[in-house]
């Protein structure tokens, strides 16, 4: 069932282009900073990645790895992060190679209406997708305790993700503008 997930994301590739942007909009693969420029910040189930600048405030991004729970095999990556060109949040999804474009992900915090996001991008390493996040969304995952991801596989095999929200909150506050 989750082949196509196992299959896209052998290389992890996937994982320099989300962990190093702070700018989720992007359509080129970032430059990947060096260690010493990139400050982490754990906040339970959530990472804080800030890029230090000399320049003024350091961009943050904040970011959960979903692995497949009996081997740890890595599926997806979800960030949340502040693009100086959105006006607010923006979370992006990085998922393999293999998953059906047309009908986008869709995300639902605990039993609440699900918010659709539409793919971007997809590259060598896999696809992006993201959307702008409402205050009312933001809210919603701040005191939720789940999101699921729900995405199609190339057979239109539903495939539901589970994204932890321990944490959320202190790390979406730490990122915050």
């Amino acid at each position: 069932m989750l082949h196509f997930l196992k299959q896209g994301l052998g290389t992890m590739g996937l994982l320099s282009i989300l962990m190093m942007s702070a700018n989720a909009f992007s359509q080129e693969q970032p430059e990947t900073p060096s260690g010493d420029d990139v400050t982490t910040e754990s906040f339970q189930d959530w990472e804080v990645r800030c890029q230090r600048n000399g320049e003024g405030p350091s961009p943050c991004a904040m970011a959960q790895l979903v692995t497949q729970p009996d081997s740890d095999q890595p599926l997806m990556q979800v960030m949340l992060d502040y693009p100086p060109e959105a006006e607010g949040p923006v979370m992006s999804f990085f998922v393999p190679l293999g998953v059906r474009l047309a009908p986008g992900l869709q995300m639902s915090v605990d039993d609440g209406e699900p918010i659709q996001f539409p793919y971007q991008v997809c590259q060598e390493q896999g696809c992006r997708a993201d959307a702008p996040i409402e205050s009312s969304m933001l809210e919603q995952l701040r005191n939720g305790t789940t999101a699921t991801l729900s995405m199609f596989g190339p057979q239109g095999d539903r495939m539901d993700l589970d994204i932890s929200l321990a944490g959320f909150t202190d790390a979406s506050n730490r990122i915050a503008p």
